[in-house]
């Protein structure tokens, strides 16, 4: 089983375009996440960001990382709504990350395993055992979805690092364990890092997720141009 792209015809500048749109997007989000209370409109913002990359990735030709962006996008644009999209937020994450699962299933069946990866695996998969064992029981009515999320995105990165997948692909993959235990440890546990009128553990949670969408799509659009 080996990853299909579909390729479209569209000027050269054209995904360069969306890319560069998806940075000052995810950008400007950042500023005025940090500056201006949250409202509907900075989660439409929010939300672009990783839309553009969707919109990349499609016209790179790579339909089912595009999915997995989009379904972020939607993820984002729940969780900017506040608690009452939380679990929405989650689901489409969940969502989001099957199909970046299936990306890197894609590759171990059509490559095989890279067996260099075995050991950052197992440390995925002692961490993650950890952080749940910590958290769960202050996960109150969210330990069953986040529980499920939580073994999804392992399972993710896990599958990445054994996959023999592009370097900035597994990075992706890493950064998003990072995001996410950032975010669970605020959420659940109230761990706050000092700040000075600025949220830095939110920027933080932003800037490195970002970093592992961004670095997802480029890893994985350009394995897939070499295939």
């Amino acid at each position: 089983m080996t990853q299909t792209t579909t390729r479209l015809s569209v000027p050269s500048w054209a995904p360069k375009a969306y890319l560069v749109s998806s940075i000052v997007a995810a950008s400007l989000y950042l500023l005025i996440d940090q500056m201006f209370v949250p409202t509907p409109g900075g989660a439409l913002l929010k939300a672009s960001g990783i839309l553009f990359l969707a919109l990349y990735a499609l016209l790179k030709g790579h339909a089912r990382l595009s999915v997995a962006l989009g379904l972020s996008a939607c993820g984002d644009y729940a969780l900017a709504l506040g608690p009452s999209g939380m679990t929405a937020g989650i689901a489409f994450f969940a969502c989001a990350h099957l199909f970046y699962l299936s990306i890197f299933v894609g590759q171990i069946l059509g490559k095989g395993w890279a067996k260099d990866g075995l050991v950052l695996a197992f440390v995925l998969f002692a961490y993650g055992a950890a952080m749940l064992w910590w958290l769960r029981p202050d996960m109150g009515s969210l330990a069953l979805p986040a529980t499920i999320y939580n073994g999804i995105i392992l399972l993710m990165a896990m599958c990445a690092a054994v996959s023999g997948t592009t370097r900035l692909a597994l990075i992706g993959a890493l950064c998003f364990v990072v995001s996410d235990s950032i975010l669970a440890a605020r959420m659940f546990k109230g761990v706050a890092i000092w700040d000075y009128g600025w949220d830095w553990g939110g920027m933080a949670v932003w800037i490195t997720y970002f970093m592992a969408q961004i670095y997802l799509t480029l890893g994985l659009t350009d394995e897939a141009h070499k295939s």
